[in-house]
């Protein structure tokens, strides 16, 4: 089932859970969206000075992921209770993070430097962080 995005609005109807990953296909759709306007251009299909025209986005969210997290899990559950890999775990013990809680004191950008946490694991601790009420903190300019 696909979500018709025209407006902020719409984005702010979205599941906390749907936010980020419908706003990064947006921020793909458009990269590809001023990609095509640029060959258009240089093509002499359009003028130079036409704007962009991106009236809507459609956004079809994947299934949710089923992460296995224990039964009862709340910002002080310990990182050791949420299923990532070891080398990940142990990186994530090296900048001081033992529970979720610690994860919302760090930015992503801050987490990702390490070797051992990929995309793939900083969102999924984004997921598990948006399930208890948290999130990381924004990135500093």
């Amino acid at each position: 089932m696909s979500r018709r995005i025209e407006s902020v609005q719409d984005l702010a109807q979205l599941p906390p859970e749907e936010l980020l990953p419908c706003l990064r296909a947006l921020r793909g759709a458009i990269g590809e969206a001023r990609r095509k306007r640029a060959e258009d251009w240089r093509e002499g299909r359009i003028a130079a000075d036409a704007p962009l025209s991106f009236p809507a986005f459609d956004w079809y969210p994947r299934g949710s992921r089923r992460v296995l997290l224990p039964a009862r899990i709340d910002p002080s559950t310990p990182i050791d209770e949420i299923p990532i890999r070891s080398g990940a775990r142990a990186a994530l013990k090296s900048l001081g993070i033992f529970y979720l809680e610690d994860l919302s004191a760090i930015t992503e950008r801050e987490l990702l430097v390490k070797e051992s946490i990929g995309r793939h694991t900083a969102e999924l601790l984004r997921e598990v962080l948006l399930r208890v009420g948290l999130d990381f903190m924004p990135n500093r300019s």
